[in-house]
């Protein structure tokens, strides 16, 4: 049975994660009701320099690119968390993360009074490595200063508060509030706002035990502990030893390139890989980004679409809520699984009801997409959304955890860059529906169909025995799969190969033990 987190801890969480992976949420969503203004802010400073301005196609085209190039910062601060985390710290480095935010939202402020669209331009992609590097820096710090009894719960803090950033955006951004030509430059100062009071917190918080211990700062590390576990001295001196212990059987660090070379760990972070792919393709990075314009675009008139918008936003906030409290209970692999097949499902209403709409234009489908399209939102935060972030450590294990979830984060960051830079050329020579169906309904159902056959439950389960998982799964009717005694026999085998093949690659057997 999980244990509920203390109160001191559930504070810590909220106020790292909303210093931290909150503002990864906020800029998902800000441009999305603004789109307006923003485009208007853009033709208006780039008019000068083409007689006039441009086409609504091509400022579309161009605003396309701006969105997405937020993914690309996102990405650069990808490389950059373990650098960061090792040299300065956890928390220490959130204070670069938020000055980084605080820069990229005073770029955007002042690119609206110089004006210089350029400008905000690169305010996107400073934001973008801000977001990146406090989402990776949060989740790994709560991490390491939760105990171990309620991890889980604190971990999913981190994806909670990138939910409500997507509901506080949405509402900040909405053209009743600042999302208009004149006070679009307000998003920017509430969000330095925010990060700059929570991140007022910060300095109350000792530094993770973890990165103490590395440190070899002992005393600080027990001090550390006793705080964060809200524990006596020589309680908090046990707990000590048992992560010096962790920490000694996790000493082999692998590299992101270990993963490709050593099979034992590529065939399995390959498995998190395509969920990383299809939850950046189901659907969700255009929803966030342009949720707005397409409701605007099945009927619906700007109050309508802006209420809508916040509305998918609540729901997706609350579905993650409810997979803090299901994900331990059901697992993992069954959890993902029917997640896909409900967002395939929503997907395929989703171009039904766009299409439709272009053809017969009933106002009433609009109505109707709002609804499909929140409970396509819960089915994302119920499964991909939150078991992305730690799927792959579960299934290549602890000392290669970072690198594994290194490649899934670029595979996350340039599949994102690519649809929302994708998305509003192809609405424009092929209409949305069929830009919708053709980018988020064959990836979906491909990688559906191949986790089915290759994803194992890694719930309480160390490599070991995601190993055994694997070849207990059902058997593509294509490659065989007879279940007849000498199989079983050849499965055991190859089930032993692989295992000593994890001792190999890992170096000790111990390193192997340790349950996720």
């Amino acid at each position: 049975m999980v244990e509920a987190p203390s109160f001191r801890m559930i504070c810590v969480a909220v106020i790292t994660s909303i210093a931290g992976s909150f503002h990864f949420g906020f800029n998902l969503v800000l441009t999305n009701p603004s789109q307006e203004a923003f485009l208007s802010f853009m033709n208006q400073t780039l008019a000068k320099r083409f007689d006039g301005g441009l086409s609504d196609n091509t400022l579309q085209n161009i605003w396309s690119f701006v969105v997405a190039i937020l993914f690309l910062g996102a990405l650069a601060g990808s490389f950059c968390i373990r650098f960061i985390a090792d040299w300065v710290g956890r928390k220490n480095g959130l204070y670069i993360s938020i000055a980084a935010g605080v820069l990229g939202g005073g770029m955007a402020i002042a690119s609206k009074f110089i004006p210089l669209f350029e400008l905000y331009i690169v305010s996107r992609i400073v934001m973008g490595w801000s977001v990146s590097v406090s989402l990776g820096l949060s989740a790994l710090f709560l991490s390491e200063a939760s105990p171990k009894q309620n991890r889980g719960a604190v971990g999913m803090m981190t994806g909670t508060c990138v939910q409500l950033g997507t509901v506080c955006g949405s509402v900040v951004a909405m053209p009743q509030i600042f999302g208009t030509d004149d006070l679009w430059w307000c998003i920017y100062a509430t969000e330095i706002g925010i990060m700059l009071c929570f991140g007022a917190a910060l300095p109350f918080f000792p530094e993770s035990p973890g990165f103490l211990i590395q440190r070899g700062a002992t005393e600080a590390a027990t001090k550390s502990i006793a705080y964060y576990y809200n524990c006596e001295e020589v309680e908090a001196q046990k707990h000590l030893n048992e992560i010096k212990e962790e920490q000694k059987n996790s000493t082999r660090k692998f590299k992101m390139m270990d993963v490709v070379i050593k099979r034992s760990l590529r065939d399995k972070a390959f498995i998190g890989v395509v969920v990383t792919f299809a939850m950046s393709f189901s659907g969700v990075a255009v929803i966030n980004a342009f949720a707005f314009e397409i409701l605007k675009d099945t009927g619906l008139n700007v109050l309508e679409a802006s209420l809508a918008n916040d509305a998918i936003s609540v729901v997706s906030m609350i579905s993650s809520i409810i997979a803090a409290v299901i994900v331990d209970r059901n697992g993992r692999r069954p959890l993902l699984l029917i997640s896909f097949a409900g967002i395939l499902f929503c997907n395929l209403i989703i171009f039904g009801l766009m299409f439709t709409f272009y053809q017969y234009g009933y106002h009433v489908l609009g109505f109707i997409l709002i609804c499909f399209i929140c409970i396509f939102t819960f089915f994302f935060a119920l499964g991909p959304g939150p078991l992305c972030y730690f799927i792959n450590a579960e299934l290549v294990g602890q000392a290669a955890r970072s690198a594994a979830q290194s490649w899934a984060s670029v595979i996350q960051m340039l599949s994102r860059f690519v649809i929302v830079t994708a998305f509003l050329p192809m609405k424009n020579q092929l209409g949305e529906a069929w830009s919708y169906l053709i980018l988020f309904v064959a990836p979906v159902a491909v990688s559906l169909v191949y986790l089915y056959f290759s994803l194992p439950e890694t719930k309480n389960k160390n490599p070991f025995e995601v190993e055994e998982a694997i070849e207990d799964l059902p058997k593509f009717p294509l490659c065989g799969g007879s279940r007849r005694v000498y199989d079983r026999k050849q499965s055991e085998q190859m089930v032993i190969t692989r295992q000593m093949q994890l001792v190999e690659d890992y170096g000790s057997i111990e390193s192997l033990s340790y349950r996720l």
